[in-house]
């Protein structure tokens, strides 16, 4: 009798899960906190494996979950956290410390026309991530990008919030070309100049690709290397996430304690030089102006809001932002304000075929200070020679002026000047890619990928008629279309375990053009009345200004292929050939090359033994890129029109042509070796 009764209650125990599970299955909850410093973690992802059941934890790091079979394994996953897995069978509470892992954050590069993990490439590729940027108070990603990637030399040669820096990998590598890299955002080419119409915090990451192995893909534009920008996309949520971030600060000049004069050290200088005569020093020293405050803002106010929203699921991933800047100039007459947004979405319709986009939009409003020549009316220049004596506002606050005599200073009183002669600039900024990406076989992955980059651009300077030295008003416009189409082969495959092969195909075209004209007139009667329809005679015209009026285009096909021995030996080769408008038909293609190996010495058993190596490669490559950044007709023979001969227009050779002009190409050896402790 008591045999049967202990075989009842056993088998009873034994159906509990299962009856639990028919009832709909049991609970479990707990609370999940970061090792590092025992706070909360939220968002952290727990999902019943094999299943689509999964919950994130709250703002508390606290979860529920409600599980359908026993047992079962509930995996937890955190950006940045080593994941970890616990078997239920029924209902209970776990709570967990999770570990970061500083290797899964970095582990994925990316590099030309695809991403790697790091320490799997044999060329020299350098990685910025988000978070070194979005908090630096910048106007643009170039400027907080200084000093963040070794190789990289980023110079801002204008205290401009709008002006962008210039760029340097590795020193300067043409004799006459261009020397600045080629830039790839979300796999198109753009312009520096385009910098300031990204918000910085879109930004993911960005790669630096410095030799001939991870350059040479990119042919006739990586001579100077390449820099590769990616934006954000959605992260892994069961809800959408909502994020506002505002910054507030101040702009100074880095160097204000400049060795200038003031009024009785010049006045002193004045009397040993002998240039003291016809001057009142008692009234002159009634005035003691430092003219470095005057010209420059010590306190620019500086304001950024931006909110973005981004979730990611099976089948959809998207990231929607907004931003608005507004950066005061330490200089007077400069300032930029952006309006931005941007929005990118990757939807996977079926189990073949993904599709997506990635977008953004921008308004930009740019004021620039004079900086002109060094004249005594461009106030940067005027703040280091204007007299500490001449003042350059009234007693009652009003600025200084000629026309009423309260200027006591030669030629024009600088801060009159400026604001009698204003220029604004506006830039409107359209760059929209669209993909589509389709899996027919298992490993081989064949994308094709459509961007349009528009910008138009105008500016207005005016100079009012009042104004005694009164110049012309003037109008600019220019519109810029580029026009990319990308599409690639990938195929990946393993042999036995260990033989790990990867090649890719493609094919690229580029179409760009623009078009523009300004106009300046004078003959305006009337401080309201300064556009160049009030003009009276046209002071200047133009329609073909150098870097405003062009067309090119571009046709490439290139190939990679990679191999890599049980993750220890690499071996990777590239070739591309690039057409060129650029060059005459003789000369119009170019081929380039790049060969790169690498071997993980630490992954070697005799290295393993050793903790305090951490890592430890040796790489090599070699291979060609060129530089196509000439004139975009430096080798026709060109005529220009418009001049008078004998009271009849004519014309006149301009640009004798030159059909044998080629490319200029760079070979570039790289060996390095790779240490961590």
């Amino acid at each position: 009798m008591r045999k049967s009764i202990l075989l009842f209650v056993l088998f009873s125990l034994m159906n509990i899960p299962l009856l639990l599970f028919a009832q709909g299955g049991y609970r479990v909850t707990g609370r999940i906190l970061s090792a590092e410093d025992n706070q909360p973690l939220i968002g952290v992802s727990v999902l019943e494996k094999g299943t689509s059941n999964g919950v994130i934890t709250d703002i508390d790091g606290n979860y529920s979950i409600t599980v359908t079979k026993s047992p079962a394994t509930l995996q937890f996953s955190y950006i940045g956290m080593r994941p970890v897995d616990r078997q239920v069978t029924a209902s209970t509470r776990i709570d967990l410390s999770m570990e970061s892992d500083a290797q899964q954050v970095d582990e994925v590069v990316v590099v030309a026309y695809g991403v790697r993990k790091k320490g799997t490439i044999a060329g020299s590729v350098s990685t910025v991530k988000a978070e070194k940027m979005e908090n630096v108070p910048a106007a643009s990603f170039d400027q907080a990008l200084q000093g963040q990637a070794p190789g990289l030399m980023v110079m801002s040669g204008s205290g401009e919030p709008s002006v962008a820096a210039s760029f340097q990998i590795r020193g300067i590598n043409s004799l006459s070309s261009g020397t600045s890299p080629l830039f790839i955002l979300d796999g198109v080419p753009v312009s520096s100049a385009d910098f300031n119409t990204l918000n910085p915090s879109d930004i993911e990451s960005i790669s630096v690709l410095k030799d001939a192995s991870s350059t040479s893909i990119y042919g006739a534009r990586a001579a100077n290397g390449v820099v590769v920008i990616t934006t954000k996309r959605g992260l892994a949520l069961d809800k959408a996430k909502v994020t506002f971030r505002t910054q507030l600060g101040i702009s100074q000049l880095a160097q204000d304690k400049w060795n200038q004069m003031n009024t009785e050290e010049r006045i002193l200088f004045e009397k040993e030089v002998g240039l003291d005569k016809g001057k009142d020093y008692d009234i002159l020293r009634k005035t003691d102006i430092n003219w470095l405050d005057v010209v420059f803002n010590n306190k620019a106010m500086l304001q950024n809001y931006e909110v973005s929203v981004n979730r990611a699921t099976d089948r959809l991933n998207y990231y929607v932002s907004g931003n608005f800047f507004d950066q005061d100039g330490i200089a007077q007459g400069s300032g930029f304000r952006r309006y931005n947004m941007r929005a990118n979405a990757d939807v996977k319709a079926s189990n073949w075929l993904k599709v997506g986009t990635t977008s953004t939009v921008s308004y930009e409003e740019i004021e620039q200070a004079q900086t002109g020549a060094y004249t005594s009316v461009t106030p940067i220049s005027a703040s280091h020679f204007m007299m500490p004596y001449w003042n350059p506002y009234k007693e009652d606050g009003s600025v200084a002026s000629t026309k009423d005599g309260s200027w006591t200073g030669t030629n024009q009183n600088p801060v009159d000047w400026m604001q009698n002669n204003p220029v604004s600039y506006k830039k409107y900024k359209v760059l929209s890619t669209l993909y589509a990406e389709v899996s027919p076989v298992r490993g081989l992955t064949i994308k094709s990928q459509f961007a349009a980059d528009y910008a138009h651009m105008t500016a207005f300077s005016q100079s009012f008629p009042s104004f005694s030295t009164n110049n012309n008003s003037g109008r600019s416009s220019n519109d810029r279309l580029s026009l990319t189409i990308t599409n690639t082969a990938n195929y990946h495959f393993t042999l036995k375990e260990k033989h790990d092969f990867n090649f890719l195909l493609g094919q690229e075209g580029v179409d760009a053009q623009s078009e523009g004209f300004s106009i300046s007139m004078r003959g305006q009667n009337n401080d309201l009345l300064t556009n160049i329809s009030n003009g009276t005679l046209a002071a200047s015209w133009s329609d073909t200004a150098a870097g405003t009026v062009y067309s090119y285009s571009y046709l490439s096909f290139f190939g990679r292929g990679e191999y890599n021995y049980d993750s220890r030996y690499y071996a990777d080769f590239s070739v591309r050939t690039d057409a060129s408008s650029r060059f005459g038909k003789d000369n119009r293609w170019g081929a380039f090359w790049s060969v790169g190996l690498m071997w993980d010495m630490k992954k070697e058993n005799f290295l393993k033994k050793y903790d305090w190596l951490t890592t430890m490669r040796l790489a090599l490559s070699t291979g060609t890129s060129g530089n196509s950044d000439i004139g975009y007709y430096a080798w026709q023979s060109l005529v220009k029109g418009g001049m008078d001969y004998m009271g009849e227009t004519g014309i006149y050779p301009a640009q004798s042509g030159n059909s044998n002009l080629s490319w200029e190409k760079t070979w570039t050896t790289n060996l390095a070796l790779h240490l961590g402790f």
